[in-house]
């Protein structure tokens, strides 16, 4: 008797510090991670200077550099119980890192970059364990069901193949593939780290401590705001197309998705950035900020990992948004008269 305590005493162990600490570090942001680190007491002070956190900082650092560089944070081996550790406690890093650097753009960034790691993760999790997570943000599951409200609140229902019309319904429930699931976890896990982000304050210590590396930040966001203006886009060579798109929008028209496609697809291809083309869609009378960068995020590849190109003309005639002049008669993409015309100025 004496010995199956034991056993089940060390199987207990094992499992919470093992099992359980490989999830909090492959998901630092669920309520479980944030719990275990609370609970360990560990003042801030401590993560910033302490040589026992000498790793957990190193990898806060990479995690922030890496989603502003590529677009994805990257995972690491993790062997043994301090691997684990020195993983979850990097998260907490990384997000005072995000926050000192003062930039919407590093935040949204960033917050992106980890949703991504979490769906590569969860690509590879059985169907039990994505409705365990997805209860963390409240979602209900059934299996490989989902219940419809929830799936309206984070599926991209612009996107065709996520409308609802084109999606199996019983009871309430969307019947989805895993990837699918996790696809919309992503996205629910994005919100989740910017809404934090959005409204934390960093401590004073942390620029004592990453001074350097929030400089660096600093000044790769300014370089790429000082290259989109190098770069900008001058509107008075868009085809006639593109003009009257803006147009309709700009005067509260509700433009087609195919309308919207054709405008989102033409200004990223040019290099306008995503708060300069949300900006031309904030008159739409369905305008909503969130949901429209989300839809602009995903059509430029940012979320989706798809970069639309803009549509050819015949394709743009057959919608019936085309609008020729002479111009339009001599080319046969709308990019090819934006640089026509400009060539000529």
């Amino acid at each position: 008797m004496y010995y199956k305590f034991i056993a089940l005493m060390f199987f207990k162990w094992f499992y919470f510090n093992f099992v359980e600490l490989s999830v909090m570090a492959k998901y630092p942001f669920i309520s479980s991670a944030r719990e275990w680190v609370k609970k360990e007491g560990v003042r801030v002070e401590e993560i910033l200077f302490d040589e026992i956190y000498e790793r957990a900082r190193g990898r806060g650092a990479e995690r922030v550099m890496q989603a502003l560089e590529r677009g994805l944070i990257k995972d690491v081996p993790l062997l043994e119980e301090a691997d684990f550790i020195m993983e979850i406690f990097s998260y907490p890093v990384a997000r005072m890192i995000v926050v000192a650097s003062g930039s919407d753009y590093v935040i949204r960034r960033y917050s992106l970059a980890e949703s991504k790691r979490a769906y590569e993760n969860l690509k590879n999790e059985n169907i039990e364990f994505i409705e365990r997570m997805a209860a963390e943000f409240g979602i209900r599951m059934n299996g490989n069901r989902m219940y419809f409200v929830d799936y309206l609140r984070y599926a991209p229902t612009w996107d065709i193949k996520w409308k609802l019309v084109n999606r199996e319904l019983r009871k309430g429930e969307i019947i989805l593939e895993k990837h699918e699931l996790a696809r919309l976890l992503q996205e629910a896990i994005r919100k989740k780290i910017y809404s934090e982000l959005l409204y934390m304050y960093p401590p004073p210590e942390i620029k004592k401590a990453f001074g350097d590396i929030i400089e660096k930040i600093k000044a790769k966001v300014s370089f790429k705001e000082e290259k989109e203006r190098i770069d900008e886009v001058d509107a008075r060579f868009f085809p006639p197309c593109i003009k009257n798109l803006i147009s309709a929008t700009k005067s509260g028209v509700n433009v087609p998705h195919v309308g919207r496609f054709t405008l989102v697809t033409f200004l990223n291809a040019l290099g306008m950035s995503i708060d300069e083309i949300l900006k031309i869609f904030s008159s739409s009378p369905d305008f909503n900020p969130e949901k429209t960068r989300y839809q602009i995020e995903h059509i430029t590849g940012k979320i989706s990992g798809t970069d639309y190109t803009p549509p050819k003309c015949d394709t743009i005639r057959t919608w019936g948004l085309c609008f020729p002049d002479e111009i339009c008669k001599r080319i046969r993409h709308p990019l090819s008269y934006y640089r026509l015309k400009r060539r000529r100025k």
